[in-house]
């Protein structure tokens, strides 16, 4: 499945539900002084969330372009770090709730793109046992598929309880693809959620339920929200069946570009090939950073 068809199948899944479509962000915020980039889909609802400002709807959906720099050594060293992506989500401000966004997220995975339910695990707050009861019962996992990890990995944004940033915030599940053996660490406790090249992390659901104070407490939301992020490229690149994120269609005439340019052949598991992926990446952010308006 090629990668425009998978943004245009998830718009339509959400927008079928009664989400609004909404247009992508530039990747420069206009009003949002604390940050440089857009780097989440829910930079552009942040007031929403915060119930600072009102819609005419409730539940939104988008693919937003993104650009993150705090990766930026393990870009072209990992199967999927980048620091221009797209991400897809799908937004509720005050109505649906953990249920009802894990069950659609099981039903486009399994339904809709018709993934190996074999293959699927998932994460919750070590704390959330309500997420642990949903996926538990509703969906059918056993508790071998379903890990409870801390708020580094399953809090978003990652340690805000106890670092913060100050905003937004809530307790997340993520989902995770296993792509088979051969791409794992081979450690006994190798699991979902383990941070080798075998389990996969496709989309966390973020249940935005706090606002984190200065001071370090969590005060509840005047409502509780739905912010959940899939990365298109990682998502392409399990639909596609290859390696990587830079092996699927939205990369490969790049990469073949930089080898036209006198390099060597590009060999996956090289030094050369690890830079020619960088290049890669970087050569797109700059593009769509221009499209933008940000200049050298």
């Amino acid at each position: 499945m090629r990668t425009d068809d998978i943004r245009s199948l998830f718009l339509r899944f959400f927008s079928q539900r009664g989400h609004t479509v909404c247009p992508s962000d530039s990747l420069v915020p206009a009003n949002d002084p604390s940050l440089l980039f857009t780097g989440a889909g829910m930079n552009q609802f942040k007031p929403y969330f915060l119930g600072q400002r009102r819609l005419n709807f409730r539940r939104a959906t988008s693919s937003q372009k993104c650009l993150r720099t705090g990766d930026l050594d393990l870009v072209g060293r990992t199967a999927s770090h980048h620091t221009f992506f797209e991400m897809l989500g799908n937004f509720s401000f005050g109505d649906y709730f953990k249920r009802e966004v894990i069950e659609w997220a099981w039903e486009f995975f399994t339904k809709e793109l018709n993934l190996p339910s074999a293959r699927l695990g998932v994460s919750v707050f070590e704390t959330d046992d309500e997420a642990y009861d949903i996926w538990r019962k509703n969906i059918g996992l056993t508790p071998d598929r379903i890990v409870r990890l801390g708020e580094a990995s399953n809090y978003w944004p990652a340690n805000a309880p106890s670092q913060g940033p100050d905003g937004p915030c809530g307790p997340c599940s993520e989902i995770f693809y296993d792509m088979g053996k051969e791409h794992g660490c081979g450690q006994p406790d190798c699991t979902f959620g383990c941070s080798c090249n075998r389990f996969v992390e496709v989309w966390n659901l973020v249940f935005m339920q706090y606002e984190r104070k200065s001071d370090g407490t969590l005060e509840p939301l005047p409502q509780k929200n739905i912010d959940t992020g899939m990365g298109l490229e990682r998502l392409a690149a399990v639909m596609q069946g290859v390696s990587t994120n830079f092996h699927i269609d939205t990369f490969s005439s790049i990469i073949a570009a930089i080898t036209d340019c006198g390099g060597p052949p590009y060999a996956e598991h090289s030094e050369s090939g690890a830079r020619m992926r960088r290049i890669a990446d970087h050569v797109r952010a700059a593009a769509f950073l221009l499209a933008d308006g940000v200049k050298p």
